[in-house]
């Protein structure tokens, strides 16, 4: 987490001191509760903070424990890439004896690109929102590649702002067997088990904003997902934890202008 904040300060820095007369910087700060590791059925509490810039030509917005550039001006597409902090799986962390009892999986960093169209519905006050990405493990435990295909739907109501996305990723197979596997012999009891390719899961994320006032919103998301596949049979879920995971994240943010 201290490396993803330190990203986060270090660019935050650099884009402010850039900024023009019609640039936009919000930052803000929040908590989030998340499964211990993924797969798990018992949950923790992350700090959770969060930024975006919008200038005349880019933009650059955290995305969870990572951020992404928006190379495009366009309101209609947005594309660019992703660089962003996946969090290790460490045994004395966990709750849970037998995963506890694994290998610990180091924090690492992935990298990446997006790209999302936005079509309004309805009046631009609704736009409907399909998005792909891709990132690869480049540091650290990250490893293998997780693809992302998804569709979101956006409502601005007045003070408030409202949203729904429905996701699906792919996990190679370095990445599922990573996250996944189990080696022969484990000390944690556990049958040992290699993960393969294929789909690790499907979810729903449920999104709202009020704006306060011209500088201050509160922003509250939550999250539903079920694993598949491989990541659901692996017994690191199926014996030791739960295949369905949620989310909930809450924060404060103030924008500059």
């Amino acid at each position: 987490m201290h490396k993803t904040s330190t990203t986060f300060a270090a660019l935050v820095a650099l884009l402010a001191s850039s900024a023009g007369a019609k640039a936009e910087l919000t930052m803000g700060l929040g908590a989030a509760m998340v499964p211990q590791f993924e797969g798990s059925k018992d949950y923790g509490v992350r700090v959770a903070p969060n930024f975006s810039f919008k200038g005349e030509t880019v933009s650059v917005r955290s995305n969870g424990p990572g951020i992404e550039v928006d190379l495009l001006s366009s309101r209609a597409v947005d594309a660019g890439p992703i660089l962003r902090y996946k969090f290790g799986r460490e045994g004395a962390q966990i709750d849970n004896a037998q995963v506890s009892a694994l290998s610990d999986i180091e924090g690492g960093f992935e990298l990446g690109a997006f790209g999302q169209v936005n079509v309004p519905i309805g009046g631009f006050s609704t736009f409907l929102s399909p998005r792909i990405s891709v990132v690869q493990g480049v540091q650290g435990g990250a490893v293998g590649t997780l693809a992302e295909a998804s569709l979101g739907v956006l409502r601005l109501q007045g003070d408030w702002t409202f949203g729904a996305r429905a996701a699906t990723n792919y996990g190679s197979a370095d990445y599922m067997n990573t996250q996944f596997g189990v080696a022969a012999a484990s000390p944690s009891g556990l049958a040992a088990f290699n993960a393969d390719a294929g789909i690790k899961d499907v979810g729903l994320s449920l999104f709202a904003s009020y704006k306060v006032n011209d500088s201050v919103s509160i922003t509250g998301v939550a999250g539903y997902k079920v694993l598949m596949g491989d990541a659901a049979n692996s017994p690191i879920v199926s014996v030791a934890g739960s295949k369905e995971q949620m989310f909930v994240t809450l924060g404060v943010s103030y924008s500059f202008k």
